[in-house]
Order: structure tokens, then sequence, then C-alpha cells
């Protein structure tokens, strides 16, 4: 059965979402972008504190006016200064009881884009339980960036994730050692970001679905090279030889930011708790 996810009196059975508080220039264009490239059945959400930028946007109050976008408060303690803060936060329940009842969440960054020449739709992937762009793993050696599927631009099943997050915890396997703190250039699951915890908890899981790394390229690309994609997370991070081709293809790749949230922010170590 369906769950149904209600905005503004509106039932929607999937949701988009977004973290972003910082008053980035390409906030209210990238996030008008992602609507129109989504349509009606995806709502977006933004969880922000006050953005002055997105107050003076007419197209965006339009778009908030009529429920296509709505705004949810970041509690007070939250914010971000590096990776595990992110992780942190997308590793407790909150966040994803904040979209209860929805069925699936694309969740993407303000450094992510879904491309409007694409043949494909978000809704064709709706079959796994987590898609994202592959993360690159080195057919021999150690040079790659860990294993599983990048959650800068992904789609997730809820309810297997609220059911992860209620059972396990990530801080937890963090703090007593259970996850490595070495560096992410291994064939083995980076777990210290949140994506690839997540793909490693839902490979343990009878049932899961996930794609094949050949699928999961057509959904989003990042470190694994694919013509063309839905969409695109970093993309000048990690394809610098080929935004020609980008260009081409996405030209709305323009529209993402390349400052990383990282950067900016920090977060509080007792959300969920």
């Amino acid at each position: 059965m369906w769950s149904i996810w209600l905005m503004n009196g509106l039932c929607f059975i999937n949701v988009a979402a977004i973290i972003e508080d910082r008053s980035l220039s390409n906030l209210a264009p990238l996030l008008l972008h992602f609507s129109s490239v989504l349509g009606p059945a995806w709502p977006i959400v933004l969880f922000t504190s006050e953005n002055t930028l997105l107050n003076q946007s007419i197209s965006f109050q339009r778009a908030v006016d009529e429920g296509r976008i709505s705004l949810r408060s970041l509690p007070s303690d939250v914010h971000f200064e590096n990776h595990r803060a992110v992780s942190e936060l997308l590793t407790v329940p909150w966040f994803w009881e904040q979209l209860a009842p929805a069925g699936h969440v694309l969740l993407f960054q303000a450094d992510s884009i879904l491309c409007a020449n694409s043949d494909k739709r978000v809704d064709d992937f709706l079959e796994y339980d987590f898609v994202g762009a592959p993360i690159e793993v080195p057919a021999q050696g150690n040079s790659g960036h860990g294993q599983g599927l990048n959650g800068g631009l992904s789609l997730r099943n809820r309810t297997m994730i609220l059911d992860i997050v209620t059972k396990s915890s990530w801080k937890t396997e963090m703090d007593d050692g259970t996850i490595s703190q070495e560096g992410c250039v291994t064939k083995k699951p980076c777990l210290k970001f949140e994506d690839q915890w997540f793909y490693h908890k839902m490979k343990e899981t009878p049932g899961s679905r996930l794609p094949t790394k050949e699928v999961a390229a057509t959904f989003a690309v990042e470190t694994v090279w694919y013509d063309r994609p839905l969409g695109y997370h970093q993309v000048e991070r990690w394809n610098a030889d080929k935004m020609d081709q980008v260009a081409a293809w996405c030209p709305e790749y323009k529209m993402a930011t390349t400052d990383l949230i990282v950067k900016h922010q920090k977060v509080a170590t007792n959300i969920g708790q």
C-alpha cells in the first residue's frame, strides 16, 4: 500500500527534500528547476533557517503558495561544518520522521542537478530502495573512493531508512570504533559517510532492492562516468575533463553550486537523542 504525504492540503506519494541554510544565490533558481523537472507529483521540502534571498524571490514565493515547495525549520542547534556532521543528521530518526509517511524521498544538495534533456524520470527508479551515483571502486589496489552509492543526489525508501536508523546507530558505531576512521581510498564501503553506511546496511537487509552499478550510473554521475544520466552531483569536481559533454547534455548544471556545504556550517551531536 502506498503512503500518502500531505502538504498544503494536497496528497502525494513521494517527496523531494534538501537541507540548506546558506544564503546561496543559486538556491531559489535551483529549487524551481528541480520542481519543474520533477513535476507536480513531487513536492519539495526545504529544511532551512531564515534565508533572505529566498524571501525576495517572487517566483519562489509563488511556488510556496502553490504547494510545490514548503519550508521546514531546522532545530536551532543544527549547523554543519564537516562530513561527520552531515552524517549525524541523516542517521537519526528525526529527519526521516519529518517526511512521514512518504514512500520514497529524493534527497538532493545544492551541488546537484537534474537534467531536463533526460528521457528518464525519477519515478523510473522507484523499484529500488536506494539509488544514487555509483562510487568508483578500484579494479585493483586501493585507488577508489569506497563502495556504494552517493547520497548527494539520491532516491531512498524512507521506511527502510527509518527502520535502519531505529535499529542501528551510526554515531555509536563511529564512537566505539566499529566504523574505521581510516581514509576512504579503499575497495570496501567507507562507513564514516552516511550514504555508504546505509548502502552497507541495506546489503545486509533481506529483500532490499539495490541497483547495479550500470543502472545507478543512468540515475546520476559523480565519480563513475555515463554519457546521459538523469542527474549529476559535484560534476565539475569529478569530471573536469568532460565538461563540454556535460554542458551539451545538461546545460543547467551551471545552476548547481561548487561550494561544499561542510565549509560553512556545523552540526550539534545531540539530535535525535
